[in-house]
């Protein structure tokens, strides 16, 4: 029996498998034990003929293949090429100590060339973490280069890699990448006004807070949402690589995919299913996952099903979610920023002096009840947005984002007695929970280190209360 190390790219986390390989005297036979898929399954009409075309011999016994350990499902094409090394070492064609060490993964042609395969970035941590040398097919170099390329080798095609693997060939070289950088933006885009939800938008975004900007059609609630963007730091190469991962999962990159270079943006519409937002049970990350590391912006925020809306509520706490399936569960980050808008009605007029709301009582009562609860809590921030005033509708608009700063530490600053006794004074008077406690001194601590205080003073509380949900929540009485 020969044993060669593989892997498997579930969700974005590797998970090692072994791949044993069994020729035996009896009838000629391929079969394939351990819970594989039928892709895995259809790997013995590839391996048999990749053999064959490669100028080796397949074996005229009974040839048994377990993936190990049996329990965990099998999916993918990633165990042809260790498939196949196992049966050429139990012909003396490979010597078994030269797969010891290793972890083989790759999706064979008939010809016997590899082929890519997805999830090349999380096998690369797998075999990181345990030690190994990873091999990979040479149309995987760009995610080889990405991952940094330790103890990783690259090979065209399994005769290649039997020469290689013999010492007779030599292994082509990683290509070279350079990270690619965001798109220079030679605009700034003009915006009009509405200096506080600018100055809430700025507060949020270095202390990664979920705000709830609120107002009338026409205000620059989406405008201002989108172009936030802009206020986020640029990606680390961690976070290329982990975005990397998730658009794989989700099958979102080819061959010629460069690494993202901008954080993401997620705008599903109010349509999407619960599925869809958080993902499905066949295992594909939803939008929250691809917005990890970046925006989630819920345009008409009360629009979206209460389904929808309410399965947010664990992953905005725990910074990732878990999909479970008839056989085994995924957990994908989900580690986002959320911006949500929405109008005070479902006309989006009322109590505005520009227009006279046209919405019934049975409306308004209705569209209210997404405006509230538990997930509404979850928001640190909360803006209302006004029409533009006439003067300000005559002054020259200005550039808007600034330029992007790093997060801030959201424990950095110390907290003054008397900021903590207003803080206290204001959960009695205005019934905050201990979730919006927490969440205002948390906010007042980004106030005071964005604008250089060495603590927290009553000044920062003010402000972080000024924009609670409680402190507006007279404007849709």
């Amino acid at each position: 029996m020969i044993l060669v190390y593989s892997g498997v790219a579930a969700g974005i986390e590797g998970f090692l498998i072994e791949v044993e390989v069994d020729v035996r005297p009896g009838l000629p036979g391929f079969e394939i034990v351990g819970l594989p898929s039928k892709t895995v399954r259809e790997s013995r009409e590839r391996v048999r003929s990749a053999l064959r075309n490669s100028g080796f011999k397949f074996p005229a016994q009974k040839v048994v293949v377990n993936l190990a350990p049996a329990h965990y499902p099998k999916d993918g094409s990633y165990f042809d090429l260790p498939i196949a090394l196992g049966i050429l070492a139990h012909q003396g064609s490979i010597k078994p100590q030269a797969l010891k060490g290793r972890v083989f993964a790759g999706e064979l042609s008939l010809s016997g060339t590899l082929k890519r395969i997805s999830g090349a970035l999380s096998l690369a941590e797998l075999a990181k973490a345990h030690d190994l040398q990873l091999i990979l097919p040479e149309a995987n170099g760009r995610e080889a280069a990405l991952s940094g390329g330790e103890n990783m080798v690259l090979t065209p095609s399994l005769s290649h890699l039997v020469q290689f693997l013999a010492g007779r060939a030599a292994a082509p070289g990683l290509p070279q990448l350079t990270l690619p950088q965001p798109p220079a933006s030679t605009e700034q885009p003009l915006v009009k006004g509405q200096a506080q939800a600018k100055r809430a938008l700025e507060i949020a975004a270095r202390g990664r807070h979920h705000i709830l900007l609120l107002g009338p059609p026409g205000v620059g609630k989406t405008l201002l949402a989108t172009q936030a963007r802009r206020l986020l730091p640029p990606l680390s190469r961690e976070e290329m690589l982990t975005l990397s991962k998730i658009y794989e999962a989700a099958g979102l990159t080819s061959a010629d995919s460069p690494p993202p270079v901008q954080r993401p943006l997620r705008a599903p519409h109010h349509s999407v299913s619960q599925a869809g937002l958080i993902g499905s049970r066949s295992g594909r990350p939803g939008e929250i996952t691809l917005a990890h590391l970046g925006i989630l912006l819920l345009d008409e925020f009360p629009e979206f099903s209460q389904s929808a809306l309410q399965s947010l509520r664990e992953p905005l706490d725990h910074r990732e979610v878990h999909l479970a399936r008839a056989e085994h569960s995924l957990t994908y980050p989900a580690d986002f920023w959320l911006i949500a808008t929405a109008n005070p009605c479902p006309c989006g007029y009322f109590g505005s002096s520009v227009r006279l709301c046209t919405c019934t009582s049975h409306d308004l009562a209705r569209y209210r009840r997404k405006l509230r609860g538990p997930l509404l809590d979850r928001f640190d921030l909360f803006c209302y947005l006004a029409p533009l005033s006439p003067k300000e509708l005559e002054e020259a608009p200005r550039p808007w984002p600034p330029s992007p700063g790093e997060f801030l530490r959201r424990d950095a600053a110390p907290v003054d007695q008397k900021a903590l006794n207003f803080l206290y004074q204001a959960q009695r008077s205005l019934g905050l929970s201990v979730r919006a406690v927490d969440s205002a001194l948390r906010t007042a601590r980004t106030i005071a280190q964005l604008d250089g205080a060495c603590q927290v003073g009553e000044e920062q509380v003010a402000e972080a209360l000024q924009y609670r949900w409680e402190t507006h929540e007279h404007l849709l009485a």
